[in-house]
């Protein structure tokens, strides 16, 4: 059950006590203002005129509740609720990147960031509502009905009697709020997913002329988003306001035993004044609980979403199970047939059968036309796909499941070129093979037009070739390089056979003549041709 305890919601550490007990500090402070008033309005009616100590204690009460109100009621909270959820966005993103590939594909991109975004600030925001503000408030509660008790048990009672009165005429539109949550999710997913692939693709849609096309997409998944949030609002507004129209009917029932006291002799004429002050101040605290409830019964969603993906990430990979030496000493071998979709026979599509060996090493090169699997191929060497899309046998050195992978698209990032090696430096003899030109001095964005194909080419090369794993997975590596360039590299890579495991994709023979085997996909088939 780790997935449930990874976000909790109720956590009654002393610390969260502690805040609570400060955010019922600021009601309670005012609430003995009040008091404190109303015995000063009982002593002026009486003729008295020693009111300086009573006046300065209630100012010194009034600051108190202010400065209470501010930090302790509204600091301390946000603070809790921003630390925890920027928390929980640190441990999503390290979930997410180390979730399997399969678990990955299961949501589309405008999920992930929500989850990302959304879903961990929310998490915080309730975690601070469950832990300080909702109990902070029935504390504030319980402590201004004790002072009522204390000072008329009649106006105690009636407060007692419109709590219930004030929950049942909330709760109906607090559980549609909850309701509607569920609907928000998916439209809000769909919605950010469109506005990523727009502002990812933008020069891409301007060039195939699809402006109208997608501009209309985003158009369909915003009203979908927008009608969802339009009764979220109303729902959340009426939520808010309702409370101060029966704030009105509490004190006007209050004011009237206060009256009725004072006209009987029992009580002074500051008790009226008392009882509308307390009667104002309950509706705060009663207030905070009720919405803080549809609050977190309207976004436990995202909680669940923030569970449901520590699960994920926790879950196996699959290719655990491969991750051996072969008992040849193989660092791969498949065999089998690789699916590109999860379905079978007709319904599935089938990319090619055959076997597949690499030695540690050697310089293997596989070749085939575009489509045909080659790519996915070393997705499964590398593990980053479901070892389901094998039927067959695989066994998998564990050194090639961390292999250096120059794959597509090649990540770009804005900074300079030691920035973009992600934390590794660059091999002096790959760079002088590349020749990299001004590229070491250059300033690097992730704009299209920042970087020519040949120069991410290289930069993708020097990354993964810079690295110390003992594998090598490269995803056509003569791709947008000039024929000068090209020559160098292949003579580079040939000089790594023996020290390195190397596992080439080729629309050419450069690497032929160097290679230890040669494998290509012929009619649906993985072949050995050397």
């Amino acid at each position: 059950m780790k997935e449930k305890t990874s976000y909790p919601l109720l956590d009654p550490t002393p610390s969260n006590c502690l805040r609570s007990l400060g955010t019922a500090a600021a009601t309670l402070l005012a609430a003995a203002t009040s008091v404190v008033v109303g015995g000063i309005v009982d002593k002026l009616a009486a003729g008295g005129a020693d009111v300086a100590a009573p006046l300065v204690a209630a100012l010194a009460l009034a600051l108190s509740a202010a400065a209470a109100t501010v930090a302790l009621g509204e600091c301390v909270p946000t603070w809790v609720g921003l630390r925890r959820g920027f928390a929980a966005a640190v441990r999503c993103v390290r979930g997410l990147l180390s979730a399997s590939q399969r678990a990955f594909e299961r949501h589309d991109k405008g999920y992930h960031v929500n989850l990302l975004s959304s879903s961990a600030d929310i998490y915080g925001t309730l975690y601070a509502a469950v832990n300080v503000r909702v109990p902070g408030a029935a504390l504030a509660l319980f402590g201004i009905m004790a002072l009522a008790a204390a000072i008329d048990p009649l106006m105690a009672a009636l407060m007692v009697a419109y709590v219930p009165v004030f929950w049942l005429a909330l709760r109906l539109p607090a559980r549609s709020l909850a309701a509607l949550q569920r609907d928000i999710l998916p439209a809000q997913d769909a919605w950010l997913g469109e506005s990523k692939r727009i502002v990812e693709s933008k020069r891409a849609i301007n060039a195939s002329g699809a402006d109208t096309y997608f501009s209309a997409r985003y158009r369909e998944r915003s009203d979908a988003y927008v009608g969802t949030i339009l009764r979220y609002r109303f729902l959340e507004t009426l939520i808010s306001n309702a409370p101060t129209l029966l704030a009105c009917v509490l004190a006007a029932a209050m004011m009237g035993v206060a009256a009725w006291r004072c006209a009987a002799g029992a009580a002074g004429v500051g008790q009226v004044l008392v009882a509308y002050s307390l009667a104002q101040l309950v509706q705060a605290p009663l207030t905070a609980i009720v919405q803080h409830v549809a609050q977190v019964r309207g976004n436990l969603p995202h909680v669940e979403r923030l569970r449901g993906a520590a699960a994920e990430a926790s879950e196996p990979s699959g290719f655990e199970a491969l991750a051996t030496k072969g008992s040849d000493g193989s660092a791969a071998h498949v065999e089998g047939t690789l699916w590109a979709t999860p379905e079978r026979g007709a319904d599935g599509k089938r990319l090619f059968a055959g076997e597949l060996e690499v030695r540690p090493g050697e310089l293997v090169v596989v070749r085939g036309a575009n489509g045909t699997g080659k790519s996915r191929l070393l997705d499964f060497l590398r593990a980053l796909s479901d070892p389901a899309d094998l039927d067959g046998e695989a066994v998998l050195a564990p050194e090639l499941l961390d292999a250096a992978y120059l794959t597509y698209p090649v990540p770009v990032f804005t900074g300079d070129l030691t920035y973009n090696l992600l934390g590794g430096a660059a091999d002096q003899e790959v760079a002088r093979a590349l020749d990299l030109g001004d590229l070491p001095e250059r300033a690097i964005t992730d704009q299209p037009l920042n970087l020519s194909l040949g120069e991410r080419q290289k930069l993708g090369l020097l990354r993964a070739l810079s690295r110390t794993e003992p594998a090598v997975l490269l995803d056509e590596p003569l791709t947008n390089l000039d024929a000068a360039t090209s020559a160098r590299l292949c003579d580079y890579l040939a000089g790594l056979k023996g020290c390195k495991t190397v596992v080439a994709i080729m629309h050419s023979n450069d690497l032929d003549a160097a290679a230890d085997r040669i494998y290509e996909v012929r009619d649906g088939r993985l072949e050995r041709v050397k």
